[in-house]
């Protein structure tokens, strides 16, 4: 029971931070909505590997070999970009699908969440960024667009702080959201744009 109760209160500090950023960028329901479905059974059944450092689907994969609430988990949450692939054929025919602005914008949030949940008191800009270098860089098979996207919303938090990051994206996230639902790829457009526009 001790462990569900931390697990619990993990989540609900976790859901807590991202849904204050989710309504900073302007996606309030997004915050509002997410990662819910770690109240249902199926992934409530992981808090037996709570260790309260990281995630307990680490110490459950090297149990397992995999975490069964984790594949539950972002099959029911789109901002994942698991979510996003259309499996034909392993490895020669997976497509990642270019994720809705707003998931991409959700999962920049998850970032920042997690860092805050898993390092009370000692969280900073920097975190979201060097957890995506250290973690994440080549290891995802996101679509170009949205994963430029989402690395440049973390380098920009990193580069110049919450605050003016805020500001900068208040005033340009109608054009940013435009850019990004062109068709295509956004990468060779923002590079020689975004620098001019913090």
């Amino acid at each position: 029971m001790g462990k569900l109760l931390q697990h619990l209160k993990t989540v609900r500090k976790h859901r807590r931070y991202v849904r204050q950023m989710c309504f900073k960028m302007g996606i309030p329901w997004r915050g509002i909505v997410h990662d819910l479905s770690k109240y249902s059974l199926k992934e409530l059944s992981i808090c037996k590997y709570y260790g309260g450092i990281k995630s307990p689907h680490a110490l459950c994969r090297d149990e397992l070999g995999y975490s069964p609430s984790w594949i539950y988990h972002y099959h029911k949450n789109k901002h994942h970009w698991q979510f996003w692939l259309d499996i034909e054929d392993w490895p020669n025919k997976v497509y990642p699908i270019k994720m809705p602005y707003k998931y991409v914008i959700e999962m920049f949030c998850d970032f920042i969440g997690a860092g805050k949940a898993y390092n009370p008191g000692k969280w900073n800009e920097s975190m979201p960024w060097d957890y995506y270098e250290k973690a994440c860089k080549g290891k995802r098979l996101m679509h170009k667009s949205s994963e430029y996207l989402l690395t440049k919303l973390l380098w920009i938090l990193k580069e110049k702080g919450l605050d003016i990051f805020l500001d900068w994206y208040k005033k340009t996230k109608k054009w940013l959201k435009d850019q990004y639902e062109l068709p295509g790829n956004m990468l060779e457009l923002l590079d020689s744009t975004l620098g001019d526009m913090i």
